[in-house]
């Protein structure tokens, strides 16, 4: 690869070295730069919200362009237009030296100024006359003159310095005013051209040679010679002396009427007419450049013309404003021109421009352009081979002879002409669907025959040494290979993604510099033989980058290599020393006028550069690139102070360079912790493809991101020091230098000094109190401590007492606990003798069933007589009570007299029931109680019933819980 990339500089620096040495020995005839129309923007009434007449024009130091309207004064920054007074008619204004805006007006004269938070605000001279000077009609001109204000009315001249105003009376009335070489001149009625002088208005030499002549204005021709233009007689020089300037050629009329004349920057003279639009000629009084409504001025009454620091041309028209790109390096040849349709192709020989078009082909020639019959259609190429100009066409060839265009072929879709390399004279033609031949000779060129074996599109076609390379829009690039007689295709192999290139489509092919080269999706690529591919080479990429993508490339005789890639056009400037210098800015400005359908950019010489356009052909002239001397700028618009109250800080307007600083480094309290900016950039040239770029310092450590927005605001900020920055870059990828404002945004009242202060000193105070308290109780503890001393020899005392105490409650709890322990065992004993009871209860009453049961089974009557007997013996001894009487003696012993207490306080219970609460408060359950006494289950639930009734007990009281607490 580095071989290669050798090879490529070495081929390229000795290309280039030839080509100066031919051009250094060679007495080349100089090449003349043409021009087509330059870009003209336009403004309506219904842009600038205002009236329709516009009459005056400045620009401040701030790069902002004001206008004299009928309705009020236009401010304008490139993105906004305001509108400042009423609807009073402004005639004149001018920006003095202490930079307010002075303005004459219907009725009146004044001066705008800016306030203390820079928003402009009027404020009239004309109101401080008294009433016999205060009667004029119109302030027609304001001018500046060594620090005095002149303004010009009908009626007479009035000067004002500071707080003084004087007044020169005419004898006649006046017309316009003129300011040259802080002279001023004025046009009287009866006496022509007339000089202030010494407070008084005298007529020049030979100044009434104007009396018949109103004269619309006066300016500098030479040192000693004044050019002074009238309304309807034409021009004049005056040096004390008048003559009449000559317009050269035919373009004058003598019906034009000239409203105003301005010398230009460039030496030039700019006419304004009433009638015709507006001219520019040179000091000779040839015409440069003539623009009326066919150019695109919307109107041809043109009041005022003036020059801005862009050296863009602005136009006060009777009805809208305009801005023409006068000493811009592009122009446009388009249908202002009389050319329709998108541009594709041209060739200039000799003094003859063709240009192609989707519609057809045109001819440009002493600055007329006219269209060639037969041309009707798309056309793809003009070229000139061996003195014959062929026209490519999607109907086929086309000889073009002077005006006359004829068909030689109709094969369709002819893109490009190539002579083949030993046989000049035999033309390869690159179609639709294949190549074909022509054969030139000096009395013309005719078809020969369409090469067989090969039938893709051959948009671009070029030779190497070897080979013949075809590229074709999507498929790849053909290498391919004629028989020696030239009538067929011998072989041909289709290279794309499989073979080096990063895809199949936009892959191009060019000579440079004696060398084929391919460009593709991404990059640069030469072929390599040894290896049958395609590899990168870098002798471009590290310049445009990598991923550049090459749509057309053609060099210049000096070398210089114009380009259009996939979103960018320029050129690589050929340099001895660096080798190739890329300049694409200026190109920015004409991005979105050319054309994307087969991008082309022809170079018709080292002076004139044609790109086909959406609408037309766009021109270069590289000699018209000049370094632009404005320098590019960013300027604050607004400047608010949101939260609890919104407050408007800066609105603009510095004149004095007083408001801003007033402003800057302020503090703000933290209810207003919010800011909003609003900027702008006076470049006119870019429009609304200004970009900006911005940080909060203090907030944010980064730049933002390129926008258009011109606006920014920032909520809710915390206390500290901020500078917001910022930066705009133009149409030419000029950066401004940053602008900043600087504030800050004080705490809130609890994160402010005085709070962190009294923060401090309350903690200084609840310390102490901490200390005092801490005192207090350690006193308090002292004197407690000693309380508790004493305390405890009584407590040792009564210790021993209480020792006497306890001992004698552990004899009772001892005696207690040996009574408790009696009582457990007689309730035990109790209760074993119950379930004793019942068990033998049970057992008797088990026995009493069996022997039932036996009784009724046997027959013999002296047995049974023995059972029952037996059986009313065991019924007599489970009816005994002896066992009940002794039972509840032992029952009261250890339950506390219960039956005794229960008998009286419930009398009314049976002996039945009495045993019923004794068993229940043992916690007998129902059977066990059955078994004792002798009864059913159920009758123990209806004895339960019995007991809750007669012990009054409510439903919600549980029987069992009452007789256990009873």
């Amino acid at each position: 690869m580095k071989f290669i990339l050798q090879r490529w500089s070495r081929g390229i620096n000795l290309f280039f070295c030839v080509q100066v040495i031919t051009l250094l020995s060679i007495n080349a005839q100089s090449k003349q730069a043409f021009q087509g129309l330059p870009m003209i923007i336009n403004y309506s009434p219904e842009d600038y919200k205002a009236g329709i007449q516009n009459w005056d024009i400045i620009q401040d130091k701030s790069g902002f362009i004001y206008i004299a309207n009928n309705m009020g004064l236009l401010q304008f920054d490139g993105k906004y237009w305001e509108r400042f007074g009423s609807d009073t008619k402004v005639r004149s204004i001018v920006q003095a030296a202490d930079n307010k805006i002075y303005l004459g007006s219907q009725a009146d004269f004044g001066y705008l100024g800016a306030n203390v938070s820079g928003e402009l605000e009027y404020v009239s001279i004309a109101d401080s006359l008294p009433d016999s000077l205060r009667d004029f009609d119109e302030t027609w001109k304001v001018f500046e003159i060594e620090g005095k204000i002149y303004f010009c009315t009908f009626k007479g001249i009035y000067i004002y310095e500071g707080t003084k105003l004087e007044y020169i009376p005419t004898e006649t009335r006046l017309d316009v005013s003129f300011k040259v070489d802080n002279r001023l001149y004025s046009y009287e009625f009866e006496k022509g051209l007339v000089q202030l002088k010494d407070g008084k208005l005298d007529t020049v030499r030979n100044g009434n040679f104007f009396i018949d002549k109103r004269i619309s204005n006066i300016l500098n021709f030479d040192k000693e010679t004044l050019l002074i233009t009238t309304f309807n007689n034409g021009a004049f020089l005056y040096n004390g002396s008048v003559l009449p300037f000559e317009f050269k050629g035919d373009f004058w009329k003598d019906n034009y009427l000239i409203n105003y004349s301005t010398r230009l920057r460039n030496g030039s003279i700019a006419l304004a007419t009433q009638n015709a639009g507006l001219f520019i000629i040179s000091e000779a009084g040839e015409l440069i450049l003539h623009l009326d409504k066919s150019s695109g001025i919307p109107d041809l009454t043109i009041n005022y013309i003036f020059e801005d620091s862009f050296e863009g041309l602005w136009l006060a028209l009777n009805n809208g404003i305009s801005r023409v790109d006068l000493n811009s390096p592009f122009s446009f040849i388009d249908d202002r021109m009389g050319l329709l349709g998108a541009g594709y192709t041209s060739l200039l020989v000799k003094e003859k421009l063709y240009l192609g078009t989707n519609v057809g082909l045109y001819l440009l020639e002493n600055g007329k352009l006219e269209f060639l019959p037969g041309s009707e259609g798309q056309v793809y190429t003009i070229q000139q081979i061996n003195g014959h100009v062929l026209m490519g066409h999607d109907a086929g060839t086309f000889l073009v002879k002077e005006k006359e265009v004829k068909q030689i072929s109709k094969q369709k879709g002819t893109w490009i002409f190539k002579q083949m390399p030993g046989n000049e004279n035999l033309i390869l033609v690159g179609n639709y669907d294949g190549l074909s031949f022509l054969e030139s000779s000096e009395s013309g060129v005719k078809y020969l025959r369409k090469i067989k074996g090969f039938d893709e599109s051959s948009r671009l076609i070029e030779f190497d040494e070897q080979n013949l390379w075809v590229s074709h829009g999507y498929k790849g690039v053909f290498k391919v290979s004629l028989n020696d007689e030239k009538t067929e295709v011998k072989s041909y192999k289709l290279y794309n993604s499989k073979n080096g290139f990063p895809r199949d489509i936009l892959i191009n092919v060019f000579k440079i510099a004696n060398r084929l080269v391919f460009t593709a999706d991404s990059g640069f690529f030469e072929y390599s033989d040894i290896e049958d591919k395609f590899v990168p080479v870098e002798l471009f990429s590290n310049i445009l980058g990598k991923g550049a993508t090459i749509i057309d490339i053609e060099s210049d005789e000096l070398n210089n290599l114009y380009f259009i890639e996939r979103d960018k056009l320029g050129v690589l400037k050929s340099d001895l020393v660096d080798g190739f210098r890329l300049d694409y800015s200026s190109f920015n400005k004409i991005k979105s006028f050319w054309n994307d359908d087969l991008a082309n950019i022809m170079v018709l010489d080292e002076k004139n550069i044609l790109i086909g356009g959406k609408n037309g052909f766009i021109h270069y002239s590289p000699d018209h690139d000049f370094s632009r001397v404005s320098e590019a700028k960013v300027l604050f618009k607004e400047i608010v102070n949101l939260g609890e109250k919104d407050s408007i800080l800066f609105q603009g307007h510095d004149f004095e360079g007083d408001v801003f600083e007033r402003i800057k480094e302020v503090s703000f309290p933290f209810a207003q912790n919010s800011m909003h900016f609003e900027f702008i950039s006076p470049h006119f040239e870019s429009g609304d493809e200004i970009k900006y770029q911005y940080r909060l310092y203090g907030f944010e450590e980064d730049w933002s991101d390129w926008t258009y927005e011109n606006r920014k605001e920032y909520t809710n900020l915390r206390e500290g020091e901020y500078e917001f920055q910022l930066r705009s870059r133009n149409i030419f990828d000029e950066i401004s230098p940053e602008l900043s404002y600087s504030f800050s945004i004080k705490p809130p009242f609890y994160r402010s000094v005085f709070a962190y202060l009294f923060y401090f000193f309350g903690t200084l105070f609840m310390l102490f109190l901490a200390y005092k308290w801490l005192d207090r109780r350690y006193k308090s503890n002292t004197i407690k401590l000693e309380k508790e001393q004493g305390l405890v020899l009584r407590e040792k005392e009564m210790e021993l007492e209480s020792l006497t105490q306890r001992a004698e409650q552990e004899i009772i709890k001892l005696k207690n606990e040996k009574l408790q322990t009696e009582i457990d065992y007689k309730n035990q004993e109790l209760t074993s003798s119950a379930m004793h009871l019942i068990q033998k209860n049970q057992l008797l009453a088990t026995i009493k069933s069996t022997l039932k049961t036996i009784s009724s089974e046997e027959k013999s009557k002296a047995f049974n007589a023995q059972l029952s007997r037996l059986i009313k013996s065991i019924e007599r001894d489970l009816e005994n009570g002896n066992q009940w009487e002794q039972f509840s003696e032992n029952f009261d012993q250890v339950h506390g007299n219960f039956i005794r207490r229960l008998k009286e306080m419930y009398p009314t219970l049976t002996p039945q029931e009495i045993k019923f609460a004794a068993y229940i408060r043992m916690n007998l359950n129902t059977k066990e109680i059955a078994n004792l006494l002798g009864i059913s289950v159920r009758g123990v639930e209806i004895g339960r019933y019995r007991v809750r009734k007669k012990l009054n007990l409510e439903r919600k009281n549980n029987l069992s819980d009452y007789l256990i607490r009873f």
